[in-house]
């Protein structure tokens, strides 16, 4: 899956390297490339509501000059996350990693956005960077924490 690289290379954002995607301020880091991995097994894309698609936009940096030649027919992918609350809490979100320019592209042209979600699992291998992850994990794996559900639209 090519994603456009070196396809435009007048485009300051089309990229060539390692791709990641950083959320919060960079509090968390996902490995892009790993997950593009992860989805070409054939699982099934699914298509999001507009709202969703423009709520998964709403807070991104979009580049309007690369827009017109994103390839919309590639899904976006969707992960997981965990967020540890003061008290213990560990709340519990999707959120779109890849595909932002394509689903702003659909977006803007009416077109219908798909995504790819990857499991629990698949989310935790691709996050590199997360706040207390290893405590987050082991919360998780033994159920010692309460665990609230925090479902983003995505």
């Amino acid at each position: 899956m090519s994603h456009n690289k070196k396809k435009f290379p007048e485009c300051r954002h089309c990229g060539d390297g390692a791709q990641t995607f950083r959320y919060l301020k960079s509090i968390y880091l996902f490995d892009i490339d790993r997950a593009r991995e992860m989805i070409m097994d054939g699982r099934e894309a699914i298509e999001l509501e507009p709202d969703d698609v423009k709520y998964s936009i709403d807070d991104c940096r979009i580049y309007p000059e690369h827009l017109d030649h994103v390839e919309t027919k590639y899904p976006g992918i969707i992960a997981y996350y965990w967020y540890p609350l003061p008290d213990g809490t560990v709340l519990k979100g999707t959120l779109l990693i890849d595909g932002h320019h394509r689903a702003a592209r659909c977006l803007r042209d009416g077109l219908p956005f798909f995504v790819q979600i990857l499991t629990e699992d698949e989310s935790m291998e691709i996050m590199l960077k997360s706040p207390d992850i290893e405590k987050i994990l082991a919360d998780l794996r033994t159920q010692q924490s309460p665990t609230s559900e925090l479902v983003a639209a995505t």
